[in-house]
């Protein structure tokens, strides 16, 4: 499958306009619900952090696993700048990813995935 990087910044791009701060709480929500100047600062930071998206390959497994080590490649579309990124999996969801405290040296992988999948501005948001 080949990703066109230009049209996927577009469409981060156009998620991140397009997303509309949660008026009242999720059905099931437990705890009291985030304030809206919650929601903006991190929009903010949000479209602060987007990058022209470039490709990384991550381990997808957790560094307490005793699983196979999973590398998967991405295309990075956000990096908060404090380790988090938000990244295009090819399979079709965008991933939340962060810098390994134990970077995987023989493989040349700093980034685990961190299980979050779903929309962009979802992930960013659950970092």
């Amino acid at each position: 499958m080949t990703i066109n990087l230009a049209q996927l910044a577009e469409e981060v791009a156009a998620a991140l306009r397009a997303y509309s701060i949660p008026e009242a709480p999720a059905p099931g929500q437990v705890g009291e619900p985030l304030p809206p100047e919650w929601y903006t600062a991190s929009l903010a930071r949000m479209q602060a952090s987007l990058v022209s998206p470039y490709w990384i390959d991550i381990r997808a497994d957790g560094p307490l696993s005793s699983a196979p080590v999973i590398l998967k490649r991405i295309a990075v579309v956000a990096d908060d700048g404090d380790g988090s990124l938000v990244g295009f999996d090819p399979e079709g969801e965008f991933v939340l990813a962060v810098r390994a405290q134990d970077p995987d040296t023989t493989r040349g992988i700093d980034v685990v995935f961190c299980g979050v999948r779903g929309d962009v501005v979802g992930c960013f948001l659950s970092r």
